[in-house]
């Protein structure tokens, strides 16, 4: 399988859109309501925990990628969307961080 950029970007997209999404509403102070009963307002522990649970299925897709890979072209995409989707953990961490 000889791996092009638009595959890459294509991969990527299953990655950014999600993320900006989840990111957005997660950085958005100004709620409409929340997710939980009782007064409490658990959308940021539920958007927060969904973001790491794409980023990690997306990472695990990735890794196993890995079985596949042959050639040092796709290697080098492989660590390439490897990179991206730790930058992505490492963001989410950010912008989780104040709500945990």
């Amino acid at each position: 399988m000889n791996i092009t950029w638009r595959t890459i970007i294509i991969k990527l997209c299953f990655l950014i859109v999600p993320f900006i999404i989840l990111a957005l509403i997660l950085l958005d102070n100004g709620g409409n309501g929340g997710v939980g009963g009782g007064g409490y307002d658990l959308s940021g522990l539920v958007y927060g925990l969904a973001l790491f649970a794409v980023i990690i299925l997306w990472l695990t897709y990735i890794l196993l990628g890995y079985l596949w890979v042959k050639t040092p072209a796709e290697r080098k995409a492989q660590h390439l969307l490897t990179i991206s989707g730790i930058t992505a953990l490492i963001l989410a961490w950010i912008i989780t961080s104040h709500m945990f």
